[in-house]
């Protein structure tokens, strides 16, 4: 058996040793414990109470800030710890090269296909996840607000069962949403729909249809 990650948690949580053996047993249930030298768990910014992870691959170490509250922790926990498998996965070629610059509408739709593609999987395979599917259809209309209701569900369907998914791809769907489905390409083309770029996330908050 090999060397498991020494993990960290800062002082100040109420509920330390829940969210302590939550974060060990997730990591080593996925394979990642092995894989990192050290994760430390931390609380989140008092002005964004939500759950994040900074992984430093070149460092082995990974860093989670964590919302101290026991509501859906086992969910909160293995779909962040999900993120990390995901980067420290080889076929998935994580690039941080690649990712879109933070605060762009394309940044908002690569977090979002990155998170249905995780919440997808664990919900299919039994597991608890961040969010429901019900949660993951509704939230695309923020993130595709030009497209039809009609256009937005099947779009997601398509996005729930897409498997497997590599960061490339993830990558290319957050500039390019049919990139991987010409078939919805055709559809959409055929009723006059397309996909617009947002170069600020306000501008994709405020467009209305």
């Amino acid at each position: 058996m090999g060397t498991h990650a020494n993990i960290i948690i800062v002082d100040g949580f109420e509920n330390r040793d829940a969210i302590y053996k939550m974060v060990e047993d997730t990591a080593r249930e996925l394979g990642i414990s092995e894989k990192l030298k050290e994760i430390t768990i931390k609380h989140t910014p008092s002005d964004s109470p939500i759950d994040m992870n900074y992984l430093d691959p070149g460092e082995e170490a990974l860093v989670l800030e964590i919302v101290d509250d026991l509501d859906n922790l086992d969910g909160r926990v293995v779909h962040e710890l999900m993120h990390v498998f995901d980067q420290l996965e080889e076929g998935f070629k994580f690039s941080e090269e690649s990712v879109p610059t933070d605060g762009t509408g394309a940044y908002r739709r690569y977090k979002y296909l990155w998170n249905v593609f995780i919440d997808g999987r664990l919900i299919k395979g039994g597991k608890p996840a961040y969010n429901t599917k019900e949660e993951r259809e509704k939230e695309i209309e923020e993130c595709y607000p030009e497209l039809s209701e009609d256009l937005r569900k099947r779009v997601f369907l398509f996005l729930w069962d897409l498997d497997p998914l590599s960061h490339e791809q993830i990558v290319k769907m957050s500039h390019d949403l049919f990139s991987s489905a010409k078939e919805l390409k055709s559809l959409a083309d055929s009723r006059g729909e397309r996909v617009r770029s947002f170069a600020t996330l306000e501008e994709l908050k405020n467009f209305k249809r």
